[in-house]
């Protein structure tokens, strides 16, 4: 979905997932989109090299991670000095409860049960205490950070 809504904005984007089935919906909705490249990958291991992207998106997956620091270091490494992570994720469990289900169900359980204050702190615990965070509140309540990557130690 992301992938689909951003494809017209850029001029390459490489979309990656570790889910077969998530990597099929995004060959179908983006299948026309020439400048899109669809990759099975581990957020935990990045197959590609140090800052090979100024601009790093990892949608609602954080909180499905046993290792999310991990993660998020993958993300940073290979995000360019002057670039932006994008990371999104599900917040306040207890608020979408019925969605919860539906995930366990689907076999992706939610290891990490943020709230907004909790992710902001997860966040800053990871060292970026200077990134941009929203609450987007409904249904299922979502976190949206804005990390903005420093150049040369500033």
């Amino acid at each position: 979905m992301i992938t689909a809504a951003v494809a017209g904005k850029c001029r390459e984007l490489v979309a990656t997932d570790y889910s077969e089935g998530m990597l099929k919906q995004a060959r179908k909705k983006c299948g026309s989109c020439s400048n899109v490249e669809i990759r099975s990958a581990d957020i935990l291991k990045l197959p590609f090299p140090d800052e090979s992207f100024d601009v790093v998106i990892a949608a609602n997956v954080i909180h499905l991670l046993d290792d999310p620091y991990k993660a998020l270091s993958e993300l940073d490494r290979v995000c360019r000095p002057g670039g932006k992570l994008i990371i999104p994720t599900y917040v306040n469990k207890e608020k979408a409860k019925g969605f919860d289900k539906t995930i366990d169900k689907a076999g992706a359980n939610f290891r990490q049960d943020f709230t907004y204050e909790s992710y902001r702190e997860f966040l800053a615990g990871a060292g970026f205490v200077k990134s941009r965070t929203k609450l987007i509140d409904g249904r299922v309540p979502c976190a949206v950070a804005v990390i903005f990557k420093q150049r040369n130690g500033q």
